[in-house]
């Protein structure tokens, strides 16, 4: 879910309620008569809302919409906060790290500090997702970044797509007669499901079925129409590629997946060309969060979302939990934490303002979008001193810390279903289409009301519910009610 829009629509104290409630519940299920010290990590906007502070700047870049609104400047530097001052119990703390720019968090901090980043040189890290924060280091000099890539790295604005879940397809690999689908259990391992030949169009059933696809799943589709020659963006050989009766992959989620790895792209290359390093020089790529994790590091390469040079590929995990993790153990990392956010303030480049990143995008779209050829791509890119992607290059060399993005501490990892529930009533025919649809099955209707998982909705991200609705009466607005069970 959008936190900045689900807050500023609803409200910063309701966002806020969310976010206690779901963390309450947490430590409810721990030890919490031993509770001393709280650490989070996260976005601006999480840890704005987690504080209580003003996220208004946050939503508004403009300086006279922030003035007409008395926006004042926020503090967001790292801090240890006494616990009843957040609503926690007497006799705890809360340790609070700092973000670097409004859109620039502690979450890149974190990826930057826990990946060895800081360690190697002529290096790039991205945490890939909706909001992709990424960095280049050079010698002492560190730039770094943040492209709005959109939902579709994590499955959204695509027809069939969903998060990673039980019958989410998140690879395919090649095989003689085609390419194996692989899809996800209930433990969240990858299985065999359909056989696809992407050249006849033909898919047998086998293994588990589909039931939709998530951001890795589409990544290595996109590569396997590349490689099948099936693929020419902005169109796909018989305009879609069917998985099941229901599971379609159409040319318009193409060209939605197009968008966001544009913008990934985009913003790479504009960090690149702002230390005036050629694609080439960048030779170790770190690969953070949850797709970093999960994504074939060589397929996210090969459709360009991973420097085209890079030898080594390393996947990192969920750096943020780490970070946490070690602020939990230590609040006076706190300092080196602060001194670096002062370092990387003189090399950030906000990409919503950069005339390179613009252009940069503008080529991508053309590319993705508008068919433009890749002889004219690469000769656009080389005005920036680009030149190198789109070509073949030898295979890179994996290294995977992890085998999963979230590690396991102590006596093992249990993740719970959130059970706060936002409920809403209206009069309507009850057709149950906008629950029957919901991709992440967070919608539920009982006792005439409708009520939606906030652990599972994806909000303004998706949306289906309310374009389903044949009455057009459903409205995501009118859930304000909080049920805290």
């Amino acid at each position: 879910m959008d936190h900045l829009t689900f807050a500023i629509q609803r409200g910063p104290e309701v966002a806020r309620g969310l976010l206690v409630n779901a963390i309450s519940e947490l430590i409810g299920r721990l030890r919490p008569e031993h509770w001393v010290r709280l650490a989070v990590c996260g976005n601006p906007v999480q840890l704005s809302l987690f504080a209580g502070w003003e996220i208004r700047d946050l939503a508004y870049a403009g300086a006279n919409k922030l003035a007409k609104e008395g926006v004042d400047s926020v503090d967001r530097s790292g801090r240890v906060v006494p616990g009843p001052d957040l609503g926690f119990p007497e006799g705890t703390e809360v340790v609070i790290p700092p973000a670097i720019r409004h859109e620039i968090g502690a979450d890149a901090l974190a990826m930057m500090l826990k990946s060895g980043f800081l360690d190697d040189d002529y290096c790039m890290v991205t945490d890939y997702g909706t909001n992709a924060e990424m960095a280049l280091k050079v010698g002492d000099r560190i730039f770094s970044g943040s492209a709005a890539a959109g939902p579709a790295i994590e499955g959204q604005q695509i027809a069939a797509g969903m998060l990673a879940g039980p019958g989410a397809v998140s690879d395919l690999v090649r095989k003689p007669a085609g390419w194996q689908v692989k899809v996800l259990d209930r433990q969240l391992e990858a299985q065999n499901g359909p056989l696809l030949n992407l050249r006849s169009g033909i898919c047998r059933a086998a293994g588990i079925t589909p039931v939709g696809i998530t951001g890795t799943g589409v990544i290595a589709l996109i590569y396997a129409g590349l490689q099948d020659e099936c693929i020419e963006p902005p169109h796909l050989a018989g305009g879609e590629v069917r998985l099941t009766k229901r599971i379609v992959f159409t040319e318009h989620d193409l060209q939605e997946a197009g968008k966001a790895l544009g913008a990934l792209r985009a913003g790479q290359m504009t960090l690149m060309q702002a230390a005036d390093v050629a694609p080439r020089e960048v030779q170790t790529m770190y690969m953070a969060g949850a797709s970093g994790t999960y994504v074939d590091p060589v397929k996210a390469q090969a459709v360009g979302i991973v420097p085209p040079d890079a030898t080594r590929l390393v996947q990192v995990g969920n750096t943020s939990l780490e970070l946490a993790k070690d602020l939990a153990r230590d609040p006076d990392i706190l300092s080196e934490l602060n001194a670096l956010r002062q370092q990387l303030l003189a090399e950030h480049i906000m990409f919503a303002t950069s005339d390179v990143f613009r252009n940069l995008y503008v080529y991508e779209l053309a590319l993705w979008t508008e068919g433009m050829a890749p002889d004219r791509y690469r000769k656009l890119l080389e005005g920036y001193g680009l030149s190198g992607y789109l070509d073949d290059h030898v295979t890179p060399r994996v290294e995977r810390q992890v085998m999963r993005d979230i590690r396991d501490l102590g006596e093992g990892l249990d993740i719970f279903d959130g059970c706060t529930a936002l409920t809403a009533s209206w009069s309507c025919k009850l057709c149950m289409r906008c629950v029957q649809f919901c991709p992440e099955k967070a919608l539920s209707f009982a006792d005439g009301k409708f009520s939606i998982n906030t652990g599972r909705c994806l909000g303004s991200a998706c949306g289906r519910c309310e374009e389903v609705c044949p009455d057009r009466v459903f409205k995501q607005s009118s859930f304000v009610s909080m049920n805290m069970k």
